[in-house]
């Protein structure tokens, strides 16, 4: 089926439709989940709306920000696999047995089906630039290519140039040598989360042999702030293969003595 106007509103709508649509229900899906090559996998998505009778399913591969439309539905019972996904015909199925339920199964996993997949949908008013899409949050999918590590964390001290002649010193928390790329990072100072100057990567980085991944975060604080009374904690959530997280952290206190004089 060719890409027509609601797939259009689709692409316009995503920002919006990233808040779910709070007054009329909410869109559901596996936040993420691990497989094994060769194996088969079943995707779900749930909603709250009877009204929506518009579903699809997309793919993003890792760093891009285009969708490929894998799954159209119209409605109860009426799916269909979209080109180029329906040349494969073993590899992809959907079902929709009801209007607020749907899943997509992918079979015999390759590493090149590793991606997000979101669902999401729409009613289609009369009036063609009334209706409007909603996305769910999207699965992420890994088919693992080895087995599962978990991070190792560690917090850089500043160099010595940051803590003698600027304002502010520069922490730099890494976590390595982790797979699969499952993570999210957090600072804290002593209890309190810091959101504000963290700079935190887009996307963890792999060793091509290793297969293992790595990832840094960056937390700037005012020399006034980085005294020994201080601790600084910067924790990696890292979602492991039996559906829940687990926490590694490393934490660091300020440094006595520096001048709060600027060169």
């Amino acid at each position: 089926m060719e890409l027509s106007w609601f797939i259009l509103t689709l692409l316009l709508t995503v920002c919006k439709a990233f808040a779910f649509y709070k007054s009329n229900g909410e869109i559901r899906q596996e936040p993420e989940i691990f497989a094994n090559g060769s194996s088969n996998v079943t995707l779900t998505c749930q909603h709250d709306n009877s009204n929506h009778n518009r579903l699809f399913w997309y793919k993003q591969t890792k760093g891009s920000v285009d969708l490929s439309l894998l799954v159209f539905s119209i409605g109860q019972n009426q799916v269909e696999i979209e080109a180029p996904f329906k040349t494969h015909k073993s590899k992809y199925a959907a079902t929709r047995p009801e209007i607020k339920i749907s899943t997509l199964q992918i079979n015999k996993l390759e590493t090149e089906d590793s991606a997000l997949y979101y669902c999401a949908t729409m009613h289609v008013h009369c009036d063609s630039s009334a209706s409007q899409a909603y996305f769910g949050h999207g699965t992420k999918l890994t088919v693992l290519e080895r087995d599962i590590s978990k991070p190792e964390v560690e917090i850089l001290k500043p160099s010595g140039n940051e803590t003698s002649c600027k304002q502010k010193v520069t922490l730099v928390c890494v976590a390595k040598n982790f797979y699969p790329d499952h993570v999210s990072i957090t600072w804290k100072i002593g209890s309190k989360d810091i959101n504000d100057d963290v700079a935190t990567d887009p996307y963890a980085t792999q060793d091509k042999e290793t297969k293992l991944f790595s990832i840094t975060s960056r937390l700037k604080v005012s020399k006034k702030e980085f005294k020994p009374q201080n601790t600084f904690r910067c924790t990696v959530r890292f979602y492991n293969e039996t559906d829940v997280y687990t926490e590694s952290a490393s934490a660091i206190n300020g440094i006595a003595g520096i001048s709060l004089d600027i060169s």
